[in-house]
């Protein structure tokens, strides 16, 4: 029975990756950022987050607005610091969904899934 159900999780968890493909590609992260809002939850509170094509951002939670930037380093993550923090991301697209991601910090492994939307206000 336990094997069983092993069985069933690894051929879940195997289906469920095959959904999500891997960027690799500078110009499309740079895509991805340039003129994007993005929306997410941390730690279960609400968050967006602007970013322009300049490498200049915005965060937006709760009662929190706070400046940031965005690079792209390498071909496969984007870094994005703000005043507290500076994070970097591996992305992932949904094959399925052409507006969700998945984002998983590097190191560390946290994932987090965002919706993508074109278009930013004047900040």
């Amino acid at each position: 029975m336990l094997v069983t159900g092993v069985l069933v999780f690894m051929l879940t968890i195997s289906a469920a990756s095959q959904d999500w493909v891997d960027i690799k590609s500078s110009k499309e992260l740079r895509a991805l950022h340039s003129n994007k809002t993005f929306k997410f939850t941390f730690m279960g509170v609400p968050v967006v987050a602007h970013y322009r094509a300049d490498g200049k951002g915005l965060l937006i939670s709760a009662d929190l607005r706070m400046p940031c930037t965005w690079e792209v380093k390498g071909n496969d993550q984007v870094c994005i610091s703000d005043e507290r923090s500076n994070f970097c991301w591996k992305y992932q697209h949904s094959k399925k969904n052409p507006e969700e991601y998945v984002r998983t910090s590097t190191p560390g492994g946290h994932m987090q899934i965002l919706k993508v939307e074109d278009g930013i206000p004047d900040f």
